[in-house]
């Protein structure tokens, strides 16, 4: 036997994922070709998963799509953004965060265009964005991946609440059960607020509890971060009910303290950083943004930031902040609602943000670009994930 013919023998192929032998050599061991497509952005994946089956299943397995979504957690969270236009046909405008200023927002066409008419944001979480449409439907879309699914309406609300037009809508995710959960209040005055949650993974609204009928809520609209649901709501003084999506029960939080818990109209909750931040906002005076520190509902703040006017953003009715710069050396600002400018807070300068092709009027919200489905069949990814392996030892498609 020669030195090759022993070195063949001895040696088994190298696991690979492609199209197999090109020229008389392998491709890329999988553990690398998994390496390397993570470090892509979500376009050209969807690309990829035409190259071949193999490959196709890789991008679309949970695991890949959890560790994608992982990498752009860690290097480029909320790096797109999208616009809803109150006019022009309330449509849908998409943006990358680091390049507003140069190039031109792209607007979205049908079928999305149609199927999103007249929705409105409801919050993001993980590069899925939630919708309100009609008062009724609750829509779940990825822009990345250009997916939509509407959920199915709640059946399980009693006659006393289904009389009441009071509603309220929270979405985010579950890292308990790894389920994406949206959660729906419904106010009747007299019988409390009715809580109704819907799971992604079984695709059910189940009722989890009544919150008594001393709590009002000052927001229609949820925001999430770090497994819970916040909304700004009234027991006599200001509070904040926060909404565990894990144990699905709900809890009251008191403001900061120093913030004064009676002016309804200075007061808002945004998402920041995956943080919950309040706005505290004195007309003619200054704005406070306090951050709520992450340790689930533990109710601890510090003042993050302290906008004061007339300043360097000149007169404003309202400011608060959107995002990091990819760097993180500056934050985007949003003044008044419909217009954005740079804050540079080492050197305490600011630049005015200009979009081209955006109407002057709209809503904004930042998103994770991600894979993420909105179902997964385990049997069918298992059977999926077999016939990899079976490819990564036969070599073959």
């Amino acid at each position: 036997m020669n030195p090759s013919q022993s070195n063949s023998t001895a040696s088994s192929p190298a696991q690979t994922l492609g199209p197999g032998k090109l020229n008389g050599t392998l491709h890329c061991p999988i553990e690398s070709v998994f390496e390397i497509l993570l470090r892509l952005p979500v376009k050209p994946l969807l690309r990829c998963r035409c190259v071949c089956k193999p490959w196709c299943s890789l991008i679309d397995s949970k695991k890949f799509v959890d560790k994608h979504l992982q990498r752009n957690i860690e290097s480029n969270p909320d790096s797109g953004i999208i616009f809803r236009a109150y006019t022009e046909g309330n449509n849908f405008y998409m943006a990358d965060v680091d390049s507003l200023n140069d190039s031109t927002v792209m607007e979205l066409a049908d079928p999305l265009k149609t199927q999103l008419y007249g929705a409105v944001f409801v919050g993001s979480c993980n590069g899925v964005v939630c919708l309100w449409k009609d008062e009724t439907d609750v829509l779940l879309w990825n822009p990345a991946t250009r997916k939509v699914r509407v959920l199915p309406i709640p059946n399980n609300i009693p006659i006393p609440f289904m009389l009441m037009q009071s509603d309220a809508v929270g979405f985010g995710y579950d890292h308990l059960s790894e389920d994406y959960k949206v959660v729906r209040f419904v106010d009747s005055q007299l019988q409390g607020i009715m809580v109704s949650v819907y799971s992604l993974k079984s695709n059910t609204w189940t009722r989890a509890e009544t919150i008594t009928n001393t709590i009002r809520l000052r927001m229609n609209f949820g925001i999430f971060a770090n497994g819970a649901l916040y909304w700004l709501a009234a027991k006599g003084a200001h509070i904040i009910l926060a909404f565990d999506l894990g144990v699905e029960r709900h809890t009251e939080l008191p403001l900061p303290a120093g913030v004064n818990k009676t002016e309804e109209n200075r007061m808002g909750l945004i998402v920041f950083n995956r943080c919950v931040c309040l706005i505290d906002h004195y007309p003619d005076s200054h704005t406070d943004i306090w951050m709520k520190n992450e340790n689930g509902v533990d109710n601890s703040w510090s003042k993050f930031l302290a906008v004061e006017q007339p300043g360097i953003l000149g007169s404003f009715k309202i400011v608060w902040p959107v995002a990091f710069s990819q760097t993180r050396n500056n934050i985007l600002l949003a003044v008044d609602g419909d217009k954005f400018t740079w804050y540079d807070s080492e050197r305490n300068e600011v630049k005015k943000v200009i979009i081209q092709g955006l109407p002057g009027s709209y809503a904004s919200l930042v998103y994770t670009e991600s894979l993420v489905h909105f179902s997964y069949d385990f049997k069918l990814e298992l059977e999926d994930l077999l016939k990899v392996q079976f490819y990564f030892h036969g070599n073959q498609l």
